[in-house]
C-alpha cells in the first residue's frame, strides 16, 4: 500500500466515524455543527444530525444554504452492522458496503468510474459511526490507560486498516480525550491523528479532524465537530430537515 492510498484510505475512515452518540435500540437523535478549519475550505460550516432507531441508523450533512451535501446509512442486526451505504451528492459519489458472515462486498460508484471489491475478514471489523460506539464501549479501558485495538472498514477505499485508540488524562469536568492512529508503525506518517471528545457519561462531544463532506474527490476537509448540548438543539439552523419519522417513530428513509 503506497502512501497516497494510506492518506485516501484515512480520509475516508475518519469522515464516516464522527457524528453519532451512544444509541440504543430506541429512537434517539443527535444534532451537531462543523467548521473547516484547514486550508481547504477554511471557514466552511456544515450542520449534521444523526440517529438510529432499532436497526436503522443515518447522518445528514448540510451547508450553510440548506443544501444535502453527504449523507452515511447503516443497518444493524444487533448490535453488528450488515449494511452501510456513503453518499457525498455534491461529486456524486456513492458507496455500499454489506458484510455476510466473513465476506465483505463493496461497490464503489463515481461519475467516471465503476467497481465492486470482495474482501475476506476475520473477527470484528467496525464501518462509519460504528467506530464511535466502538470508542464509547472501550471508555473504561481507555481510562485505565489500555491502548485498544480496531478493524475498521474504509468503505470507499475497499480496504480494512488497523487502529490504535489511546486516551489522555481526562480533564476537567471528567472529560476524554482519544487519540486515534494507525495500529501500524510503519503507516503512522502517512495517517493524521485524529481526536474525540467525550463527557465523564461517555456522550461524544466532539471531534477534530476530517469530516464528512468533500469539496471534490479525494479532496478532504479537515475542521472540527461540535455536538449541540439537548437544550441548544433546536437553535440548529437545519434541524427542521430532520426526517420527520426519526423523530416521532421508527419509520426508515433512506436515500435513493
Amino acid at each position: 500500500m503506497n502512501a497516497t492510498a494510506v492518506r485516501r484510505a484515512y480520509c475516508a475512515l475518519m469522515i464516516a466515524a464522527v457524528f453519532v452518540p451512544t444509541i440504543g435500540a430506541a429512537a434517539s437523535m443527535i444534532f451537531g455543527t462543523a467548521e473547516v478549519t484547514g486550508k481547504t475550505g477554511r471557514g466552511l460550516q456544515f450542520d449534521f444530525y444523526g440517529g438510529r432507531c432499532e436497526e436503522f441508523g443515518f447522518s445528514d450533512w448540510r451547508d450553510a444554504d440548506g443544501t444535502l451535501v453527504a449523507r452515511e446509512e447503516l443497518r444493524y442486526r444487533g448490535d453488528d452492522w450488515i449494511s452501510y451505504r456513503l453518499e457525498r451528492l455534491n461529486i456524486g459519489q456513492s458507496v455500499a458496503a454489506s458484510r455476510e458472515g466473513e465476506v465483505i462486498e463493496v461497490e464503489i460508484r463515481e461519475p467516471r468510474k465503476q467497481r465492486r471489491v470482495r474482501l475476506h475478514v476475520e473477527g470484528e471489523v467496525y464501518a462509519g459511526p460504528t467506530l464511535i460506539t466502538r470508542i464509547q464501549a472501550a471508555l473504561p479501558e481507555l481510562r485505565r490507560a489500555r491502548p485498544v485495538e480496531i478493524q475498521y472498514l474504509v468503505a470507499e477505499q475497499a480496504m480494512v486498516i488497523g487502529l490504535r485508540a489511546t486516551a489522555t488524562a481526562s480533564g476537567a469536568g471528567g472529560l476524554t480525550n482519544v487519540r486515534i492512529e494507525a495500529s501500524s508503525a510503519l503507516l503512522r506518517p502517512f495517517v493524521p491523528t485524529t481526536w474525540l471528545r467525550f463527557d465523564a457519561r461517555g456522550d461524544f462531544l466532539g471531534m477534530q479532524g476530517r469530516l464528512l463532506p468533500q469539496a471534490e474527490r479525494a479532496a478532504g476537509l479537515d475542521g472540527i465537530i461540535r455536538i449541540e448540548p439537548s437544550s441548544q438543539q433546536s437553535a440548529v439552523r437545519n434541524a427542521a430537515n430532520a426526517p420527520a419519522s426519526m423523530k416521532s417513530s421508527c419509520n426508515k428513509p433512506s436515500v435513493s
